[in-house]
């Protein structure tokens, strides 16, 4: 569903309706270059406080969680269900529990999960990136992330700034033994390929 900050407008409905249907993963490919050609990177917009109203009128993003909101808010608009997922890098959540040099700034990225003709992908919008063979019960993500909340967007998860998603994260994950992540090695479909081809993550 899209509420509170993924809510669309009568412009985003619009915007989704001139897009095609998306059915499958080549769909997505095409969506991917629409919505990067709309959409420009902003870093002096702040992450997680805009509605993706705010994000589909100013044409910019921040960041990954812009786009993941906006991307989420456009797919459900064209009938896919899509969670938004919260990761935090598992080598930032060592230095961050042990207070370590370098854990000063959180790095954590945006994920979607996203279903297709009942199956369903990881999808790393920002990367333009679907990893095949998901497993939803695995938090291990590709490129040692790992999960701490998923939701319909940020503000649903109680997450309004970079404050907020740091102190979610270490409230779930702040026993993690950064020891334990296992690579999923998902199969990668990279949507910016001239022909879609699937490789091994290694």
């Amino acid at each position: 569903m899209n509420n509170g900050q993924s809510s669309a407008n009568d412009e985003i409905r619009i915007f989704c309706k001139n897009i095609s249907e998306i059915n499958s993963i080549d769909d997505l490919k095409e969506l991917d270059k629409i919505f990067f050609e709309y959409f420009s990177r902003d870093t002096s917009t702040p992450k997680f406080s805009r509605s993706v109203i705010d994000i589909f009128n100013s044409k910019t993003f921040s960041g990954c969680s812009d786009i993941g909101m906006m991307m989420a808010t456009i797919l459900r608009e064209k009938g896919i269900p899509t969670i938004y997922v919260e990761t935090a890098n598992v080598d930032w959540l060592n230095k961050e529990i042990n207070n370590l040099p370098g854990h000063e700034v959180m790095q954590g990225h945006i994920f979607l999960e996203i279903l297709l003709d009942e199956k369903w992908y990881l999808y790393d919008p920002t990367f333009h990136v679907v990893y095949d063979n998901y497993d939803s019960s695995n938090n291990n993500y590709p490129r040692r992330y790992y999960v701490f909340a998923k939701g319909e967007n940020a503000n649903s998860l109680g997450v309004y700034n970079v404050k907020d998603e740091r102190t979610l994260a270490i409230s779930k994950l702040g026993n993690y033994d950064y020891n334990e992540y296992v690579d999923p090695n998902y199969p990668e479909i990279n949507l910016r390929t001239p022909k879609l081809s699937k490789t091994l993550v290694h």
